[in-house]
């Protein structure tokens, strides 16, 4: 129960940091834009559908890491893979590769999504460590008295 309980908050947080991204790129295009920028087809809902995916994505494969047999770098690899997989896949439904803007574009785009998920994992990495080290010394300081 414990674990479906973190997968759960794990693919709730996957999924907001995936929606605040998105949110945040499109202004960006917004602005680029000069406020041109616009869907049709559908498109905005199908990129928020491709949004909670890769939440989905990145949040129930975080589960690996409970898993005690697991090695901690082959749970990361698993982790990160199927969450780039997802997201490449739904990233390429929608348009988030720009395939018609060459082969640079789309290698800066791939690029970018793989740095922004190592930089959001090391991030998550460094807040348990340093969690972990905070109850260890909490334990030790009980441990004293």
């Amino acid at each position: 129960m414990k674990m479906v309980k973190e997968m759960l908050r794990s693919t709730v947080i996957s999924i907001m940091m995936s929606a605040t991204i998105f949110v945040i790129i499109g202004m960006v295009f917004d602005v680029i834009g000069k406020g041109s920028f616009s869907m049709e087809d559908y498109g905005f809902t199908k990129m928020v559908l491709a949004c909670v995916a890769t939440g989905l994505g990145f949040g129930v494969p975080s589960v690996l890491y409970h898993v005690e047999k697991l090695p901690m770098p082959l749970a990361a690899v698993l982790h990160l893979g199927i969450g780039l997989t997802i997201y490449f896949f739904a990233a390429f439904q929608v348009g988030w590769i720009p395939v018609a803007a060459g082969k640079v574009a789309c290698i800066c785009s791939v690029a970018g999504m793989v740095a922004l998920t190592v930089i959001i994992w090391l991030g998550f990495m460094k807040y348990y460590k340093d969690l972990a080290e905070k109850m260890n010394q909490a334990l030790r300081e009980k441990n004293r008295a």
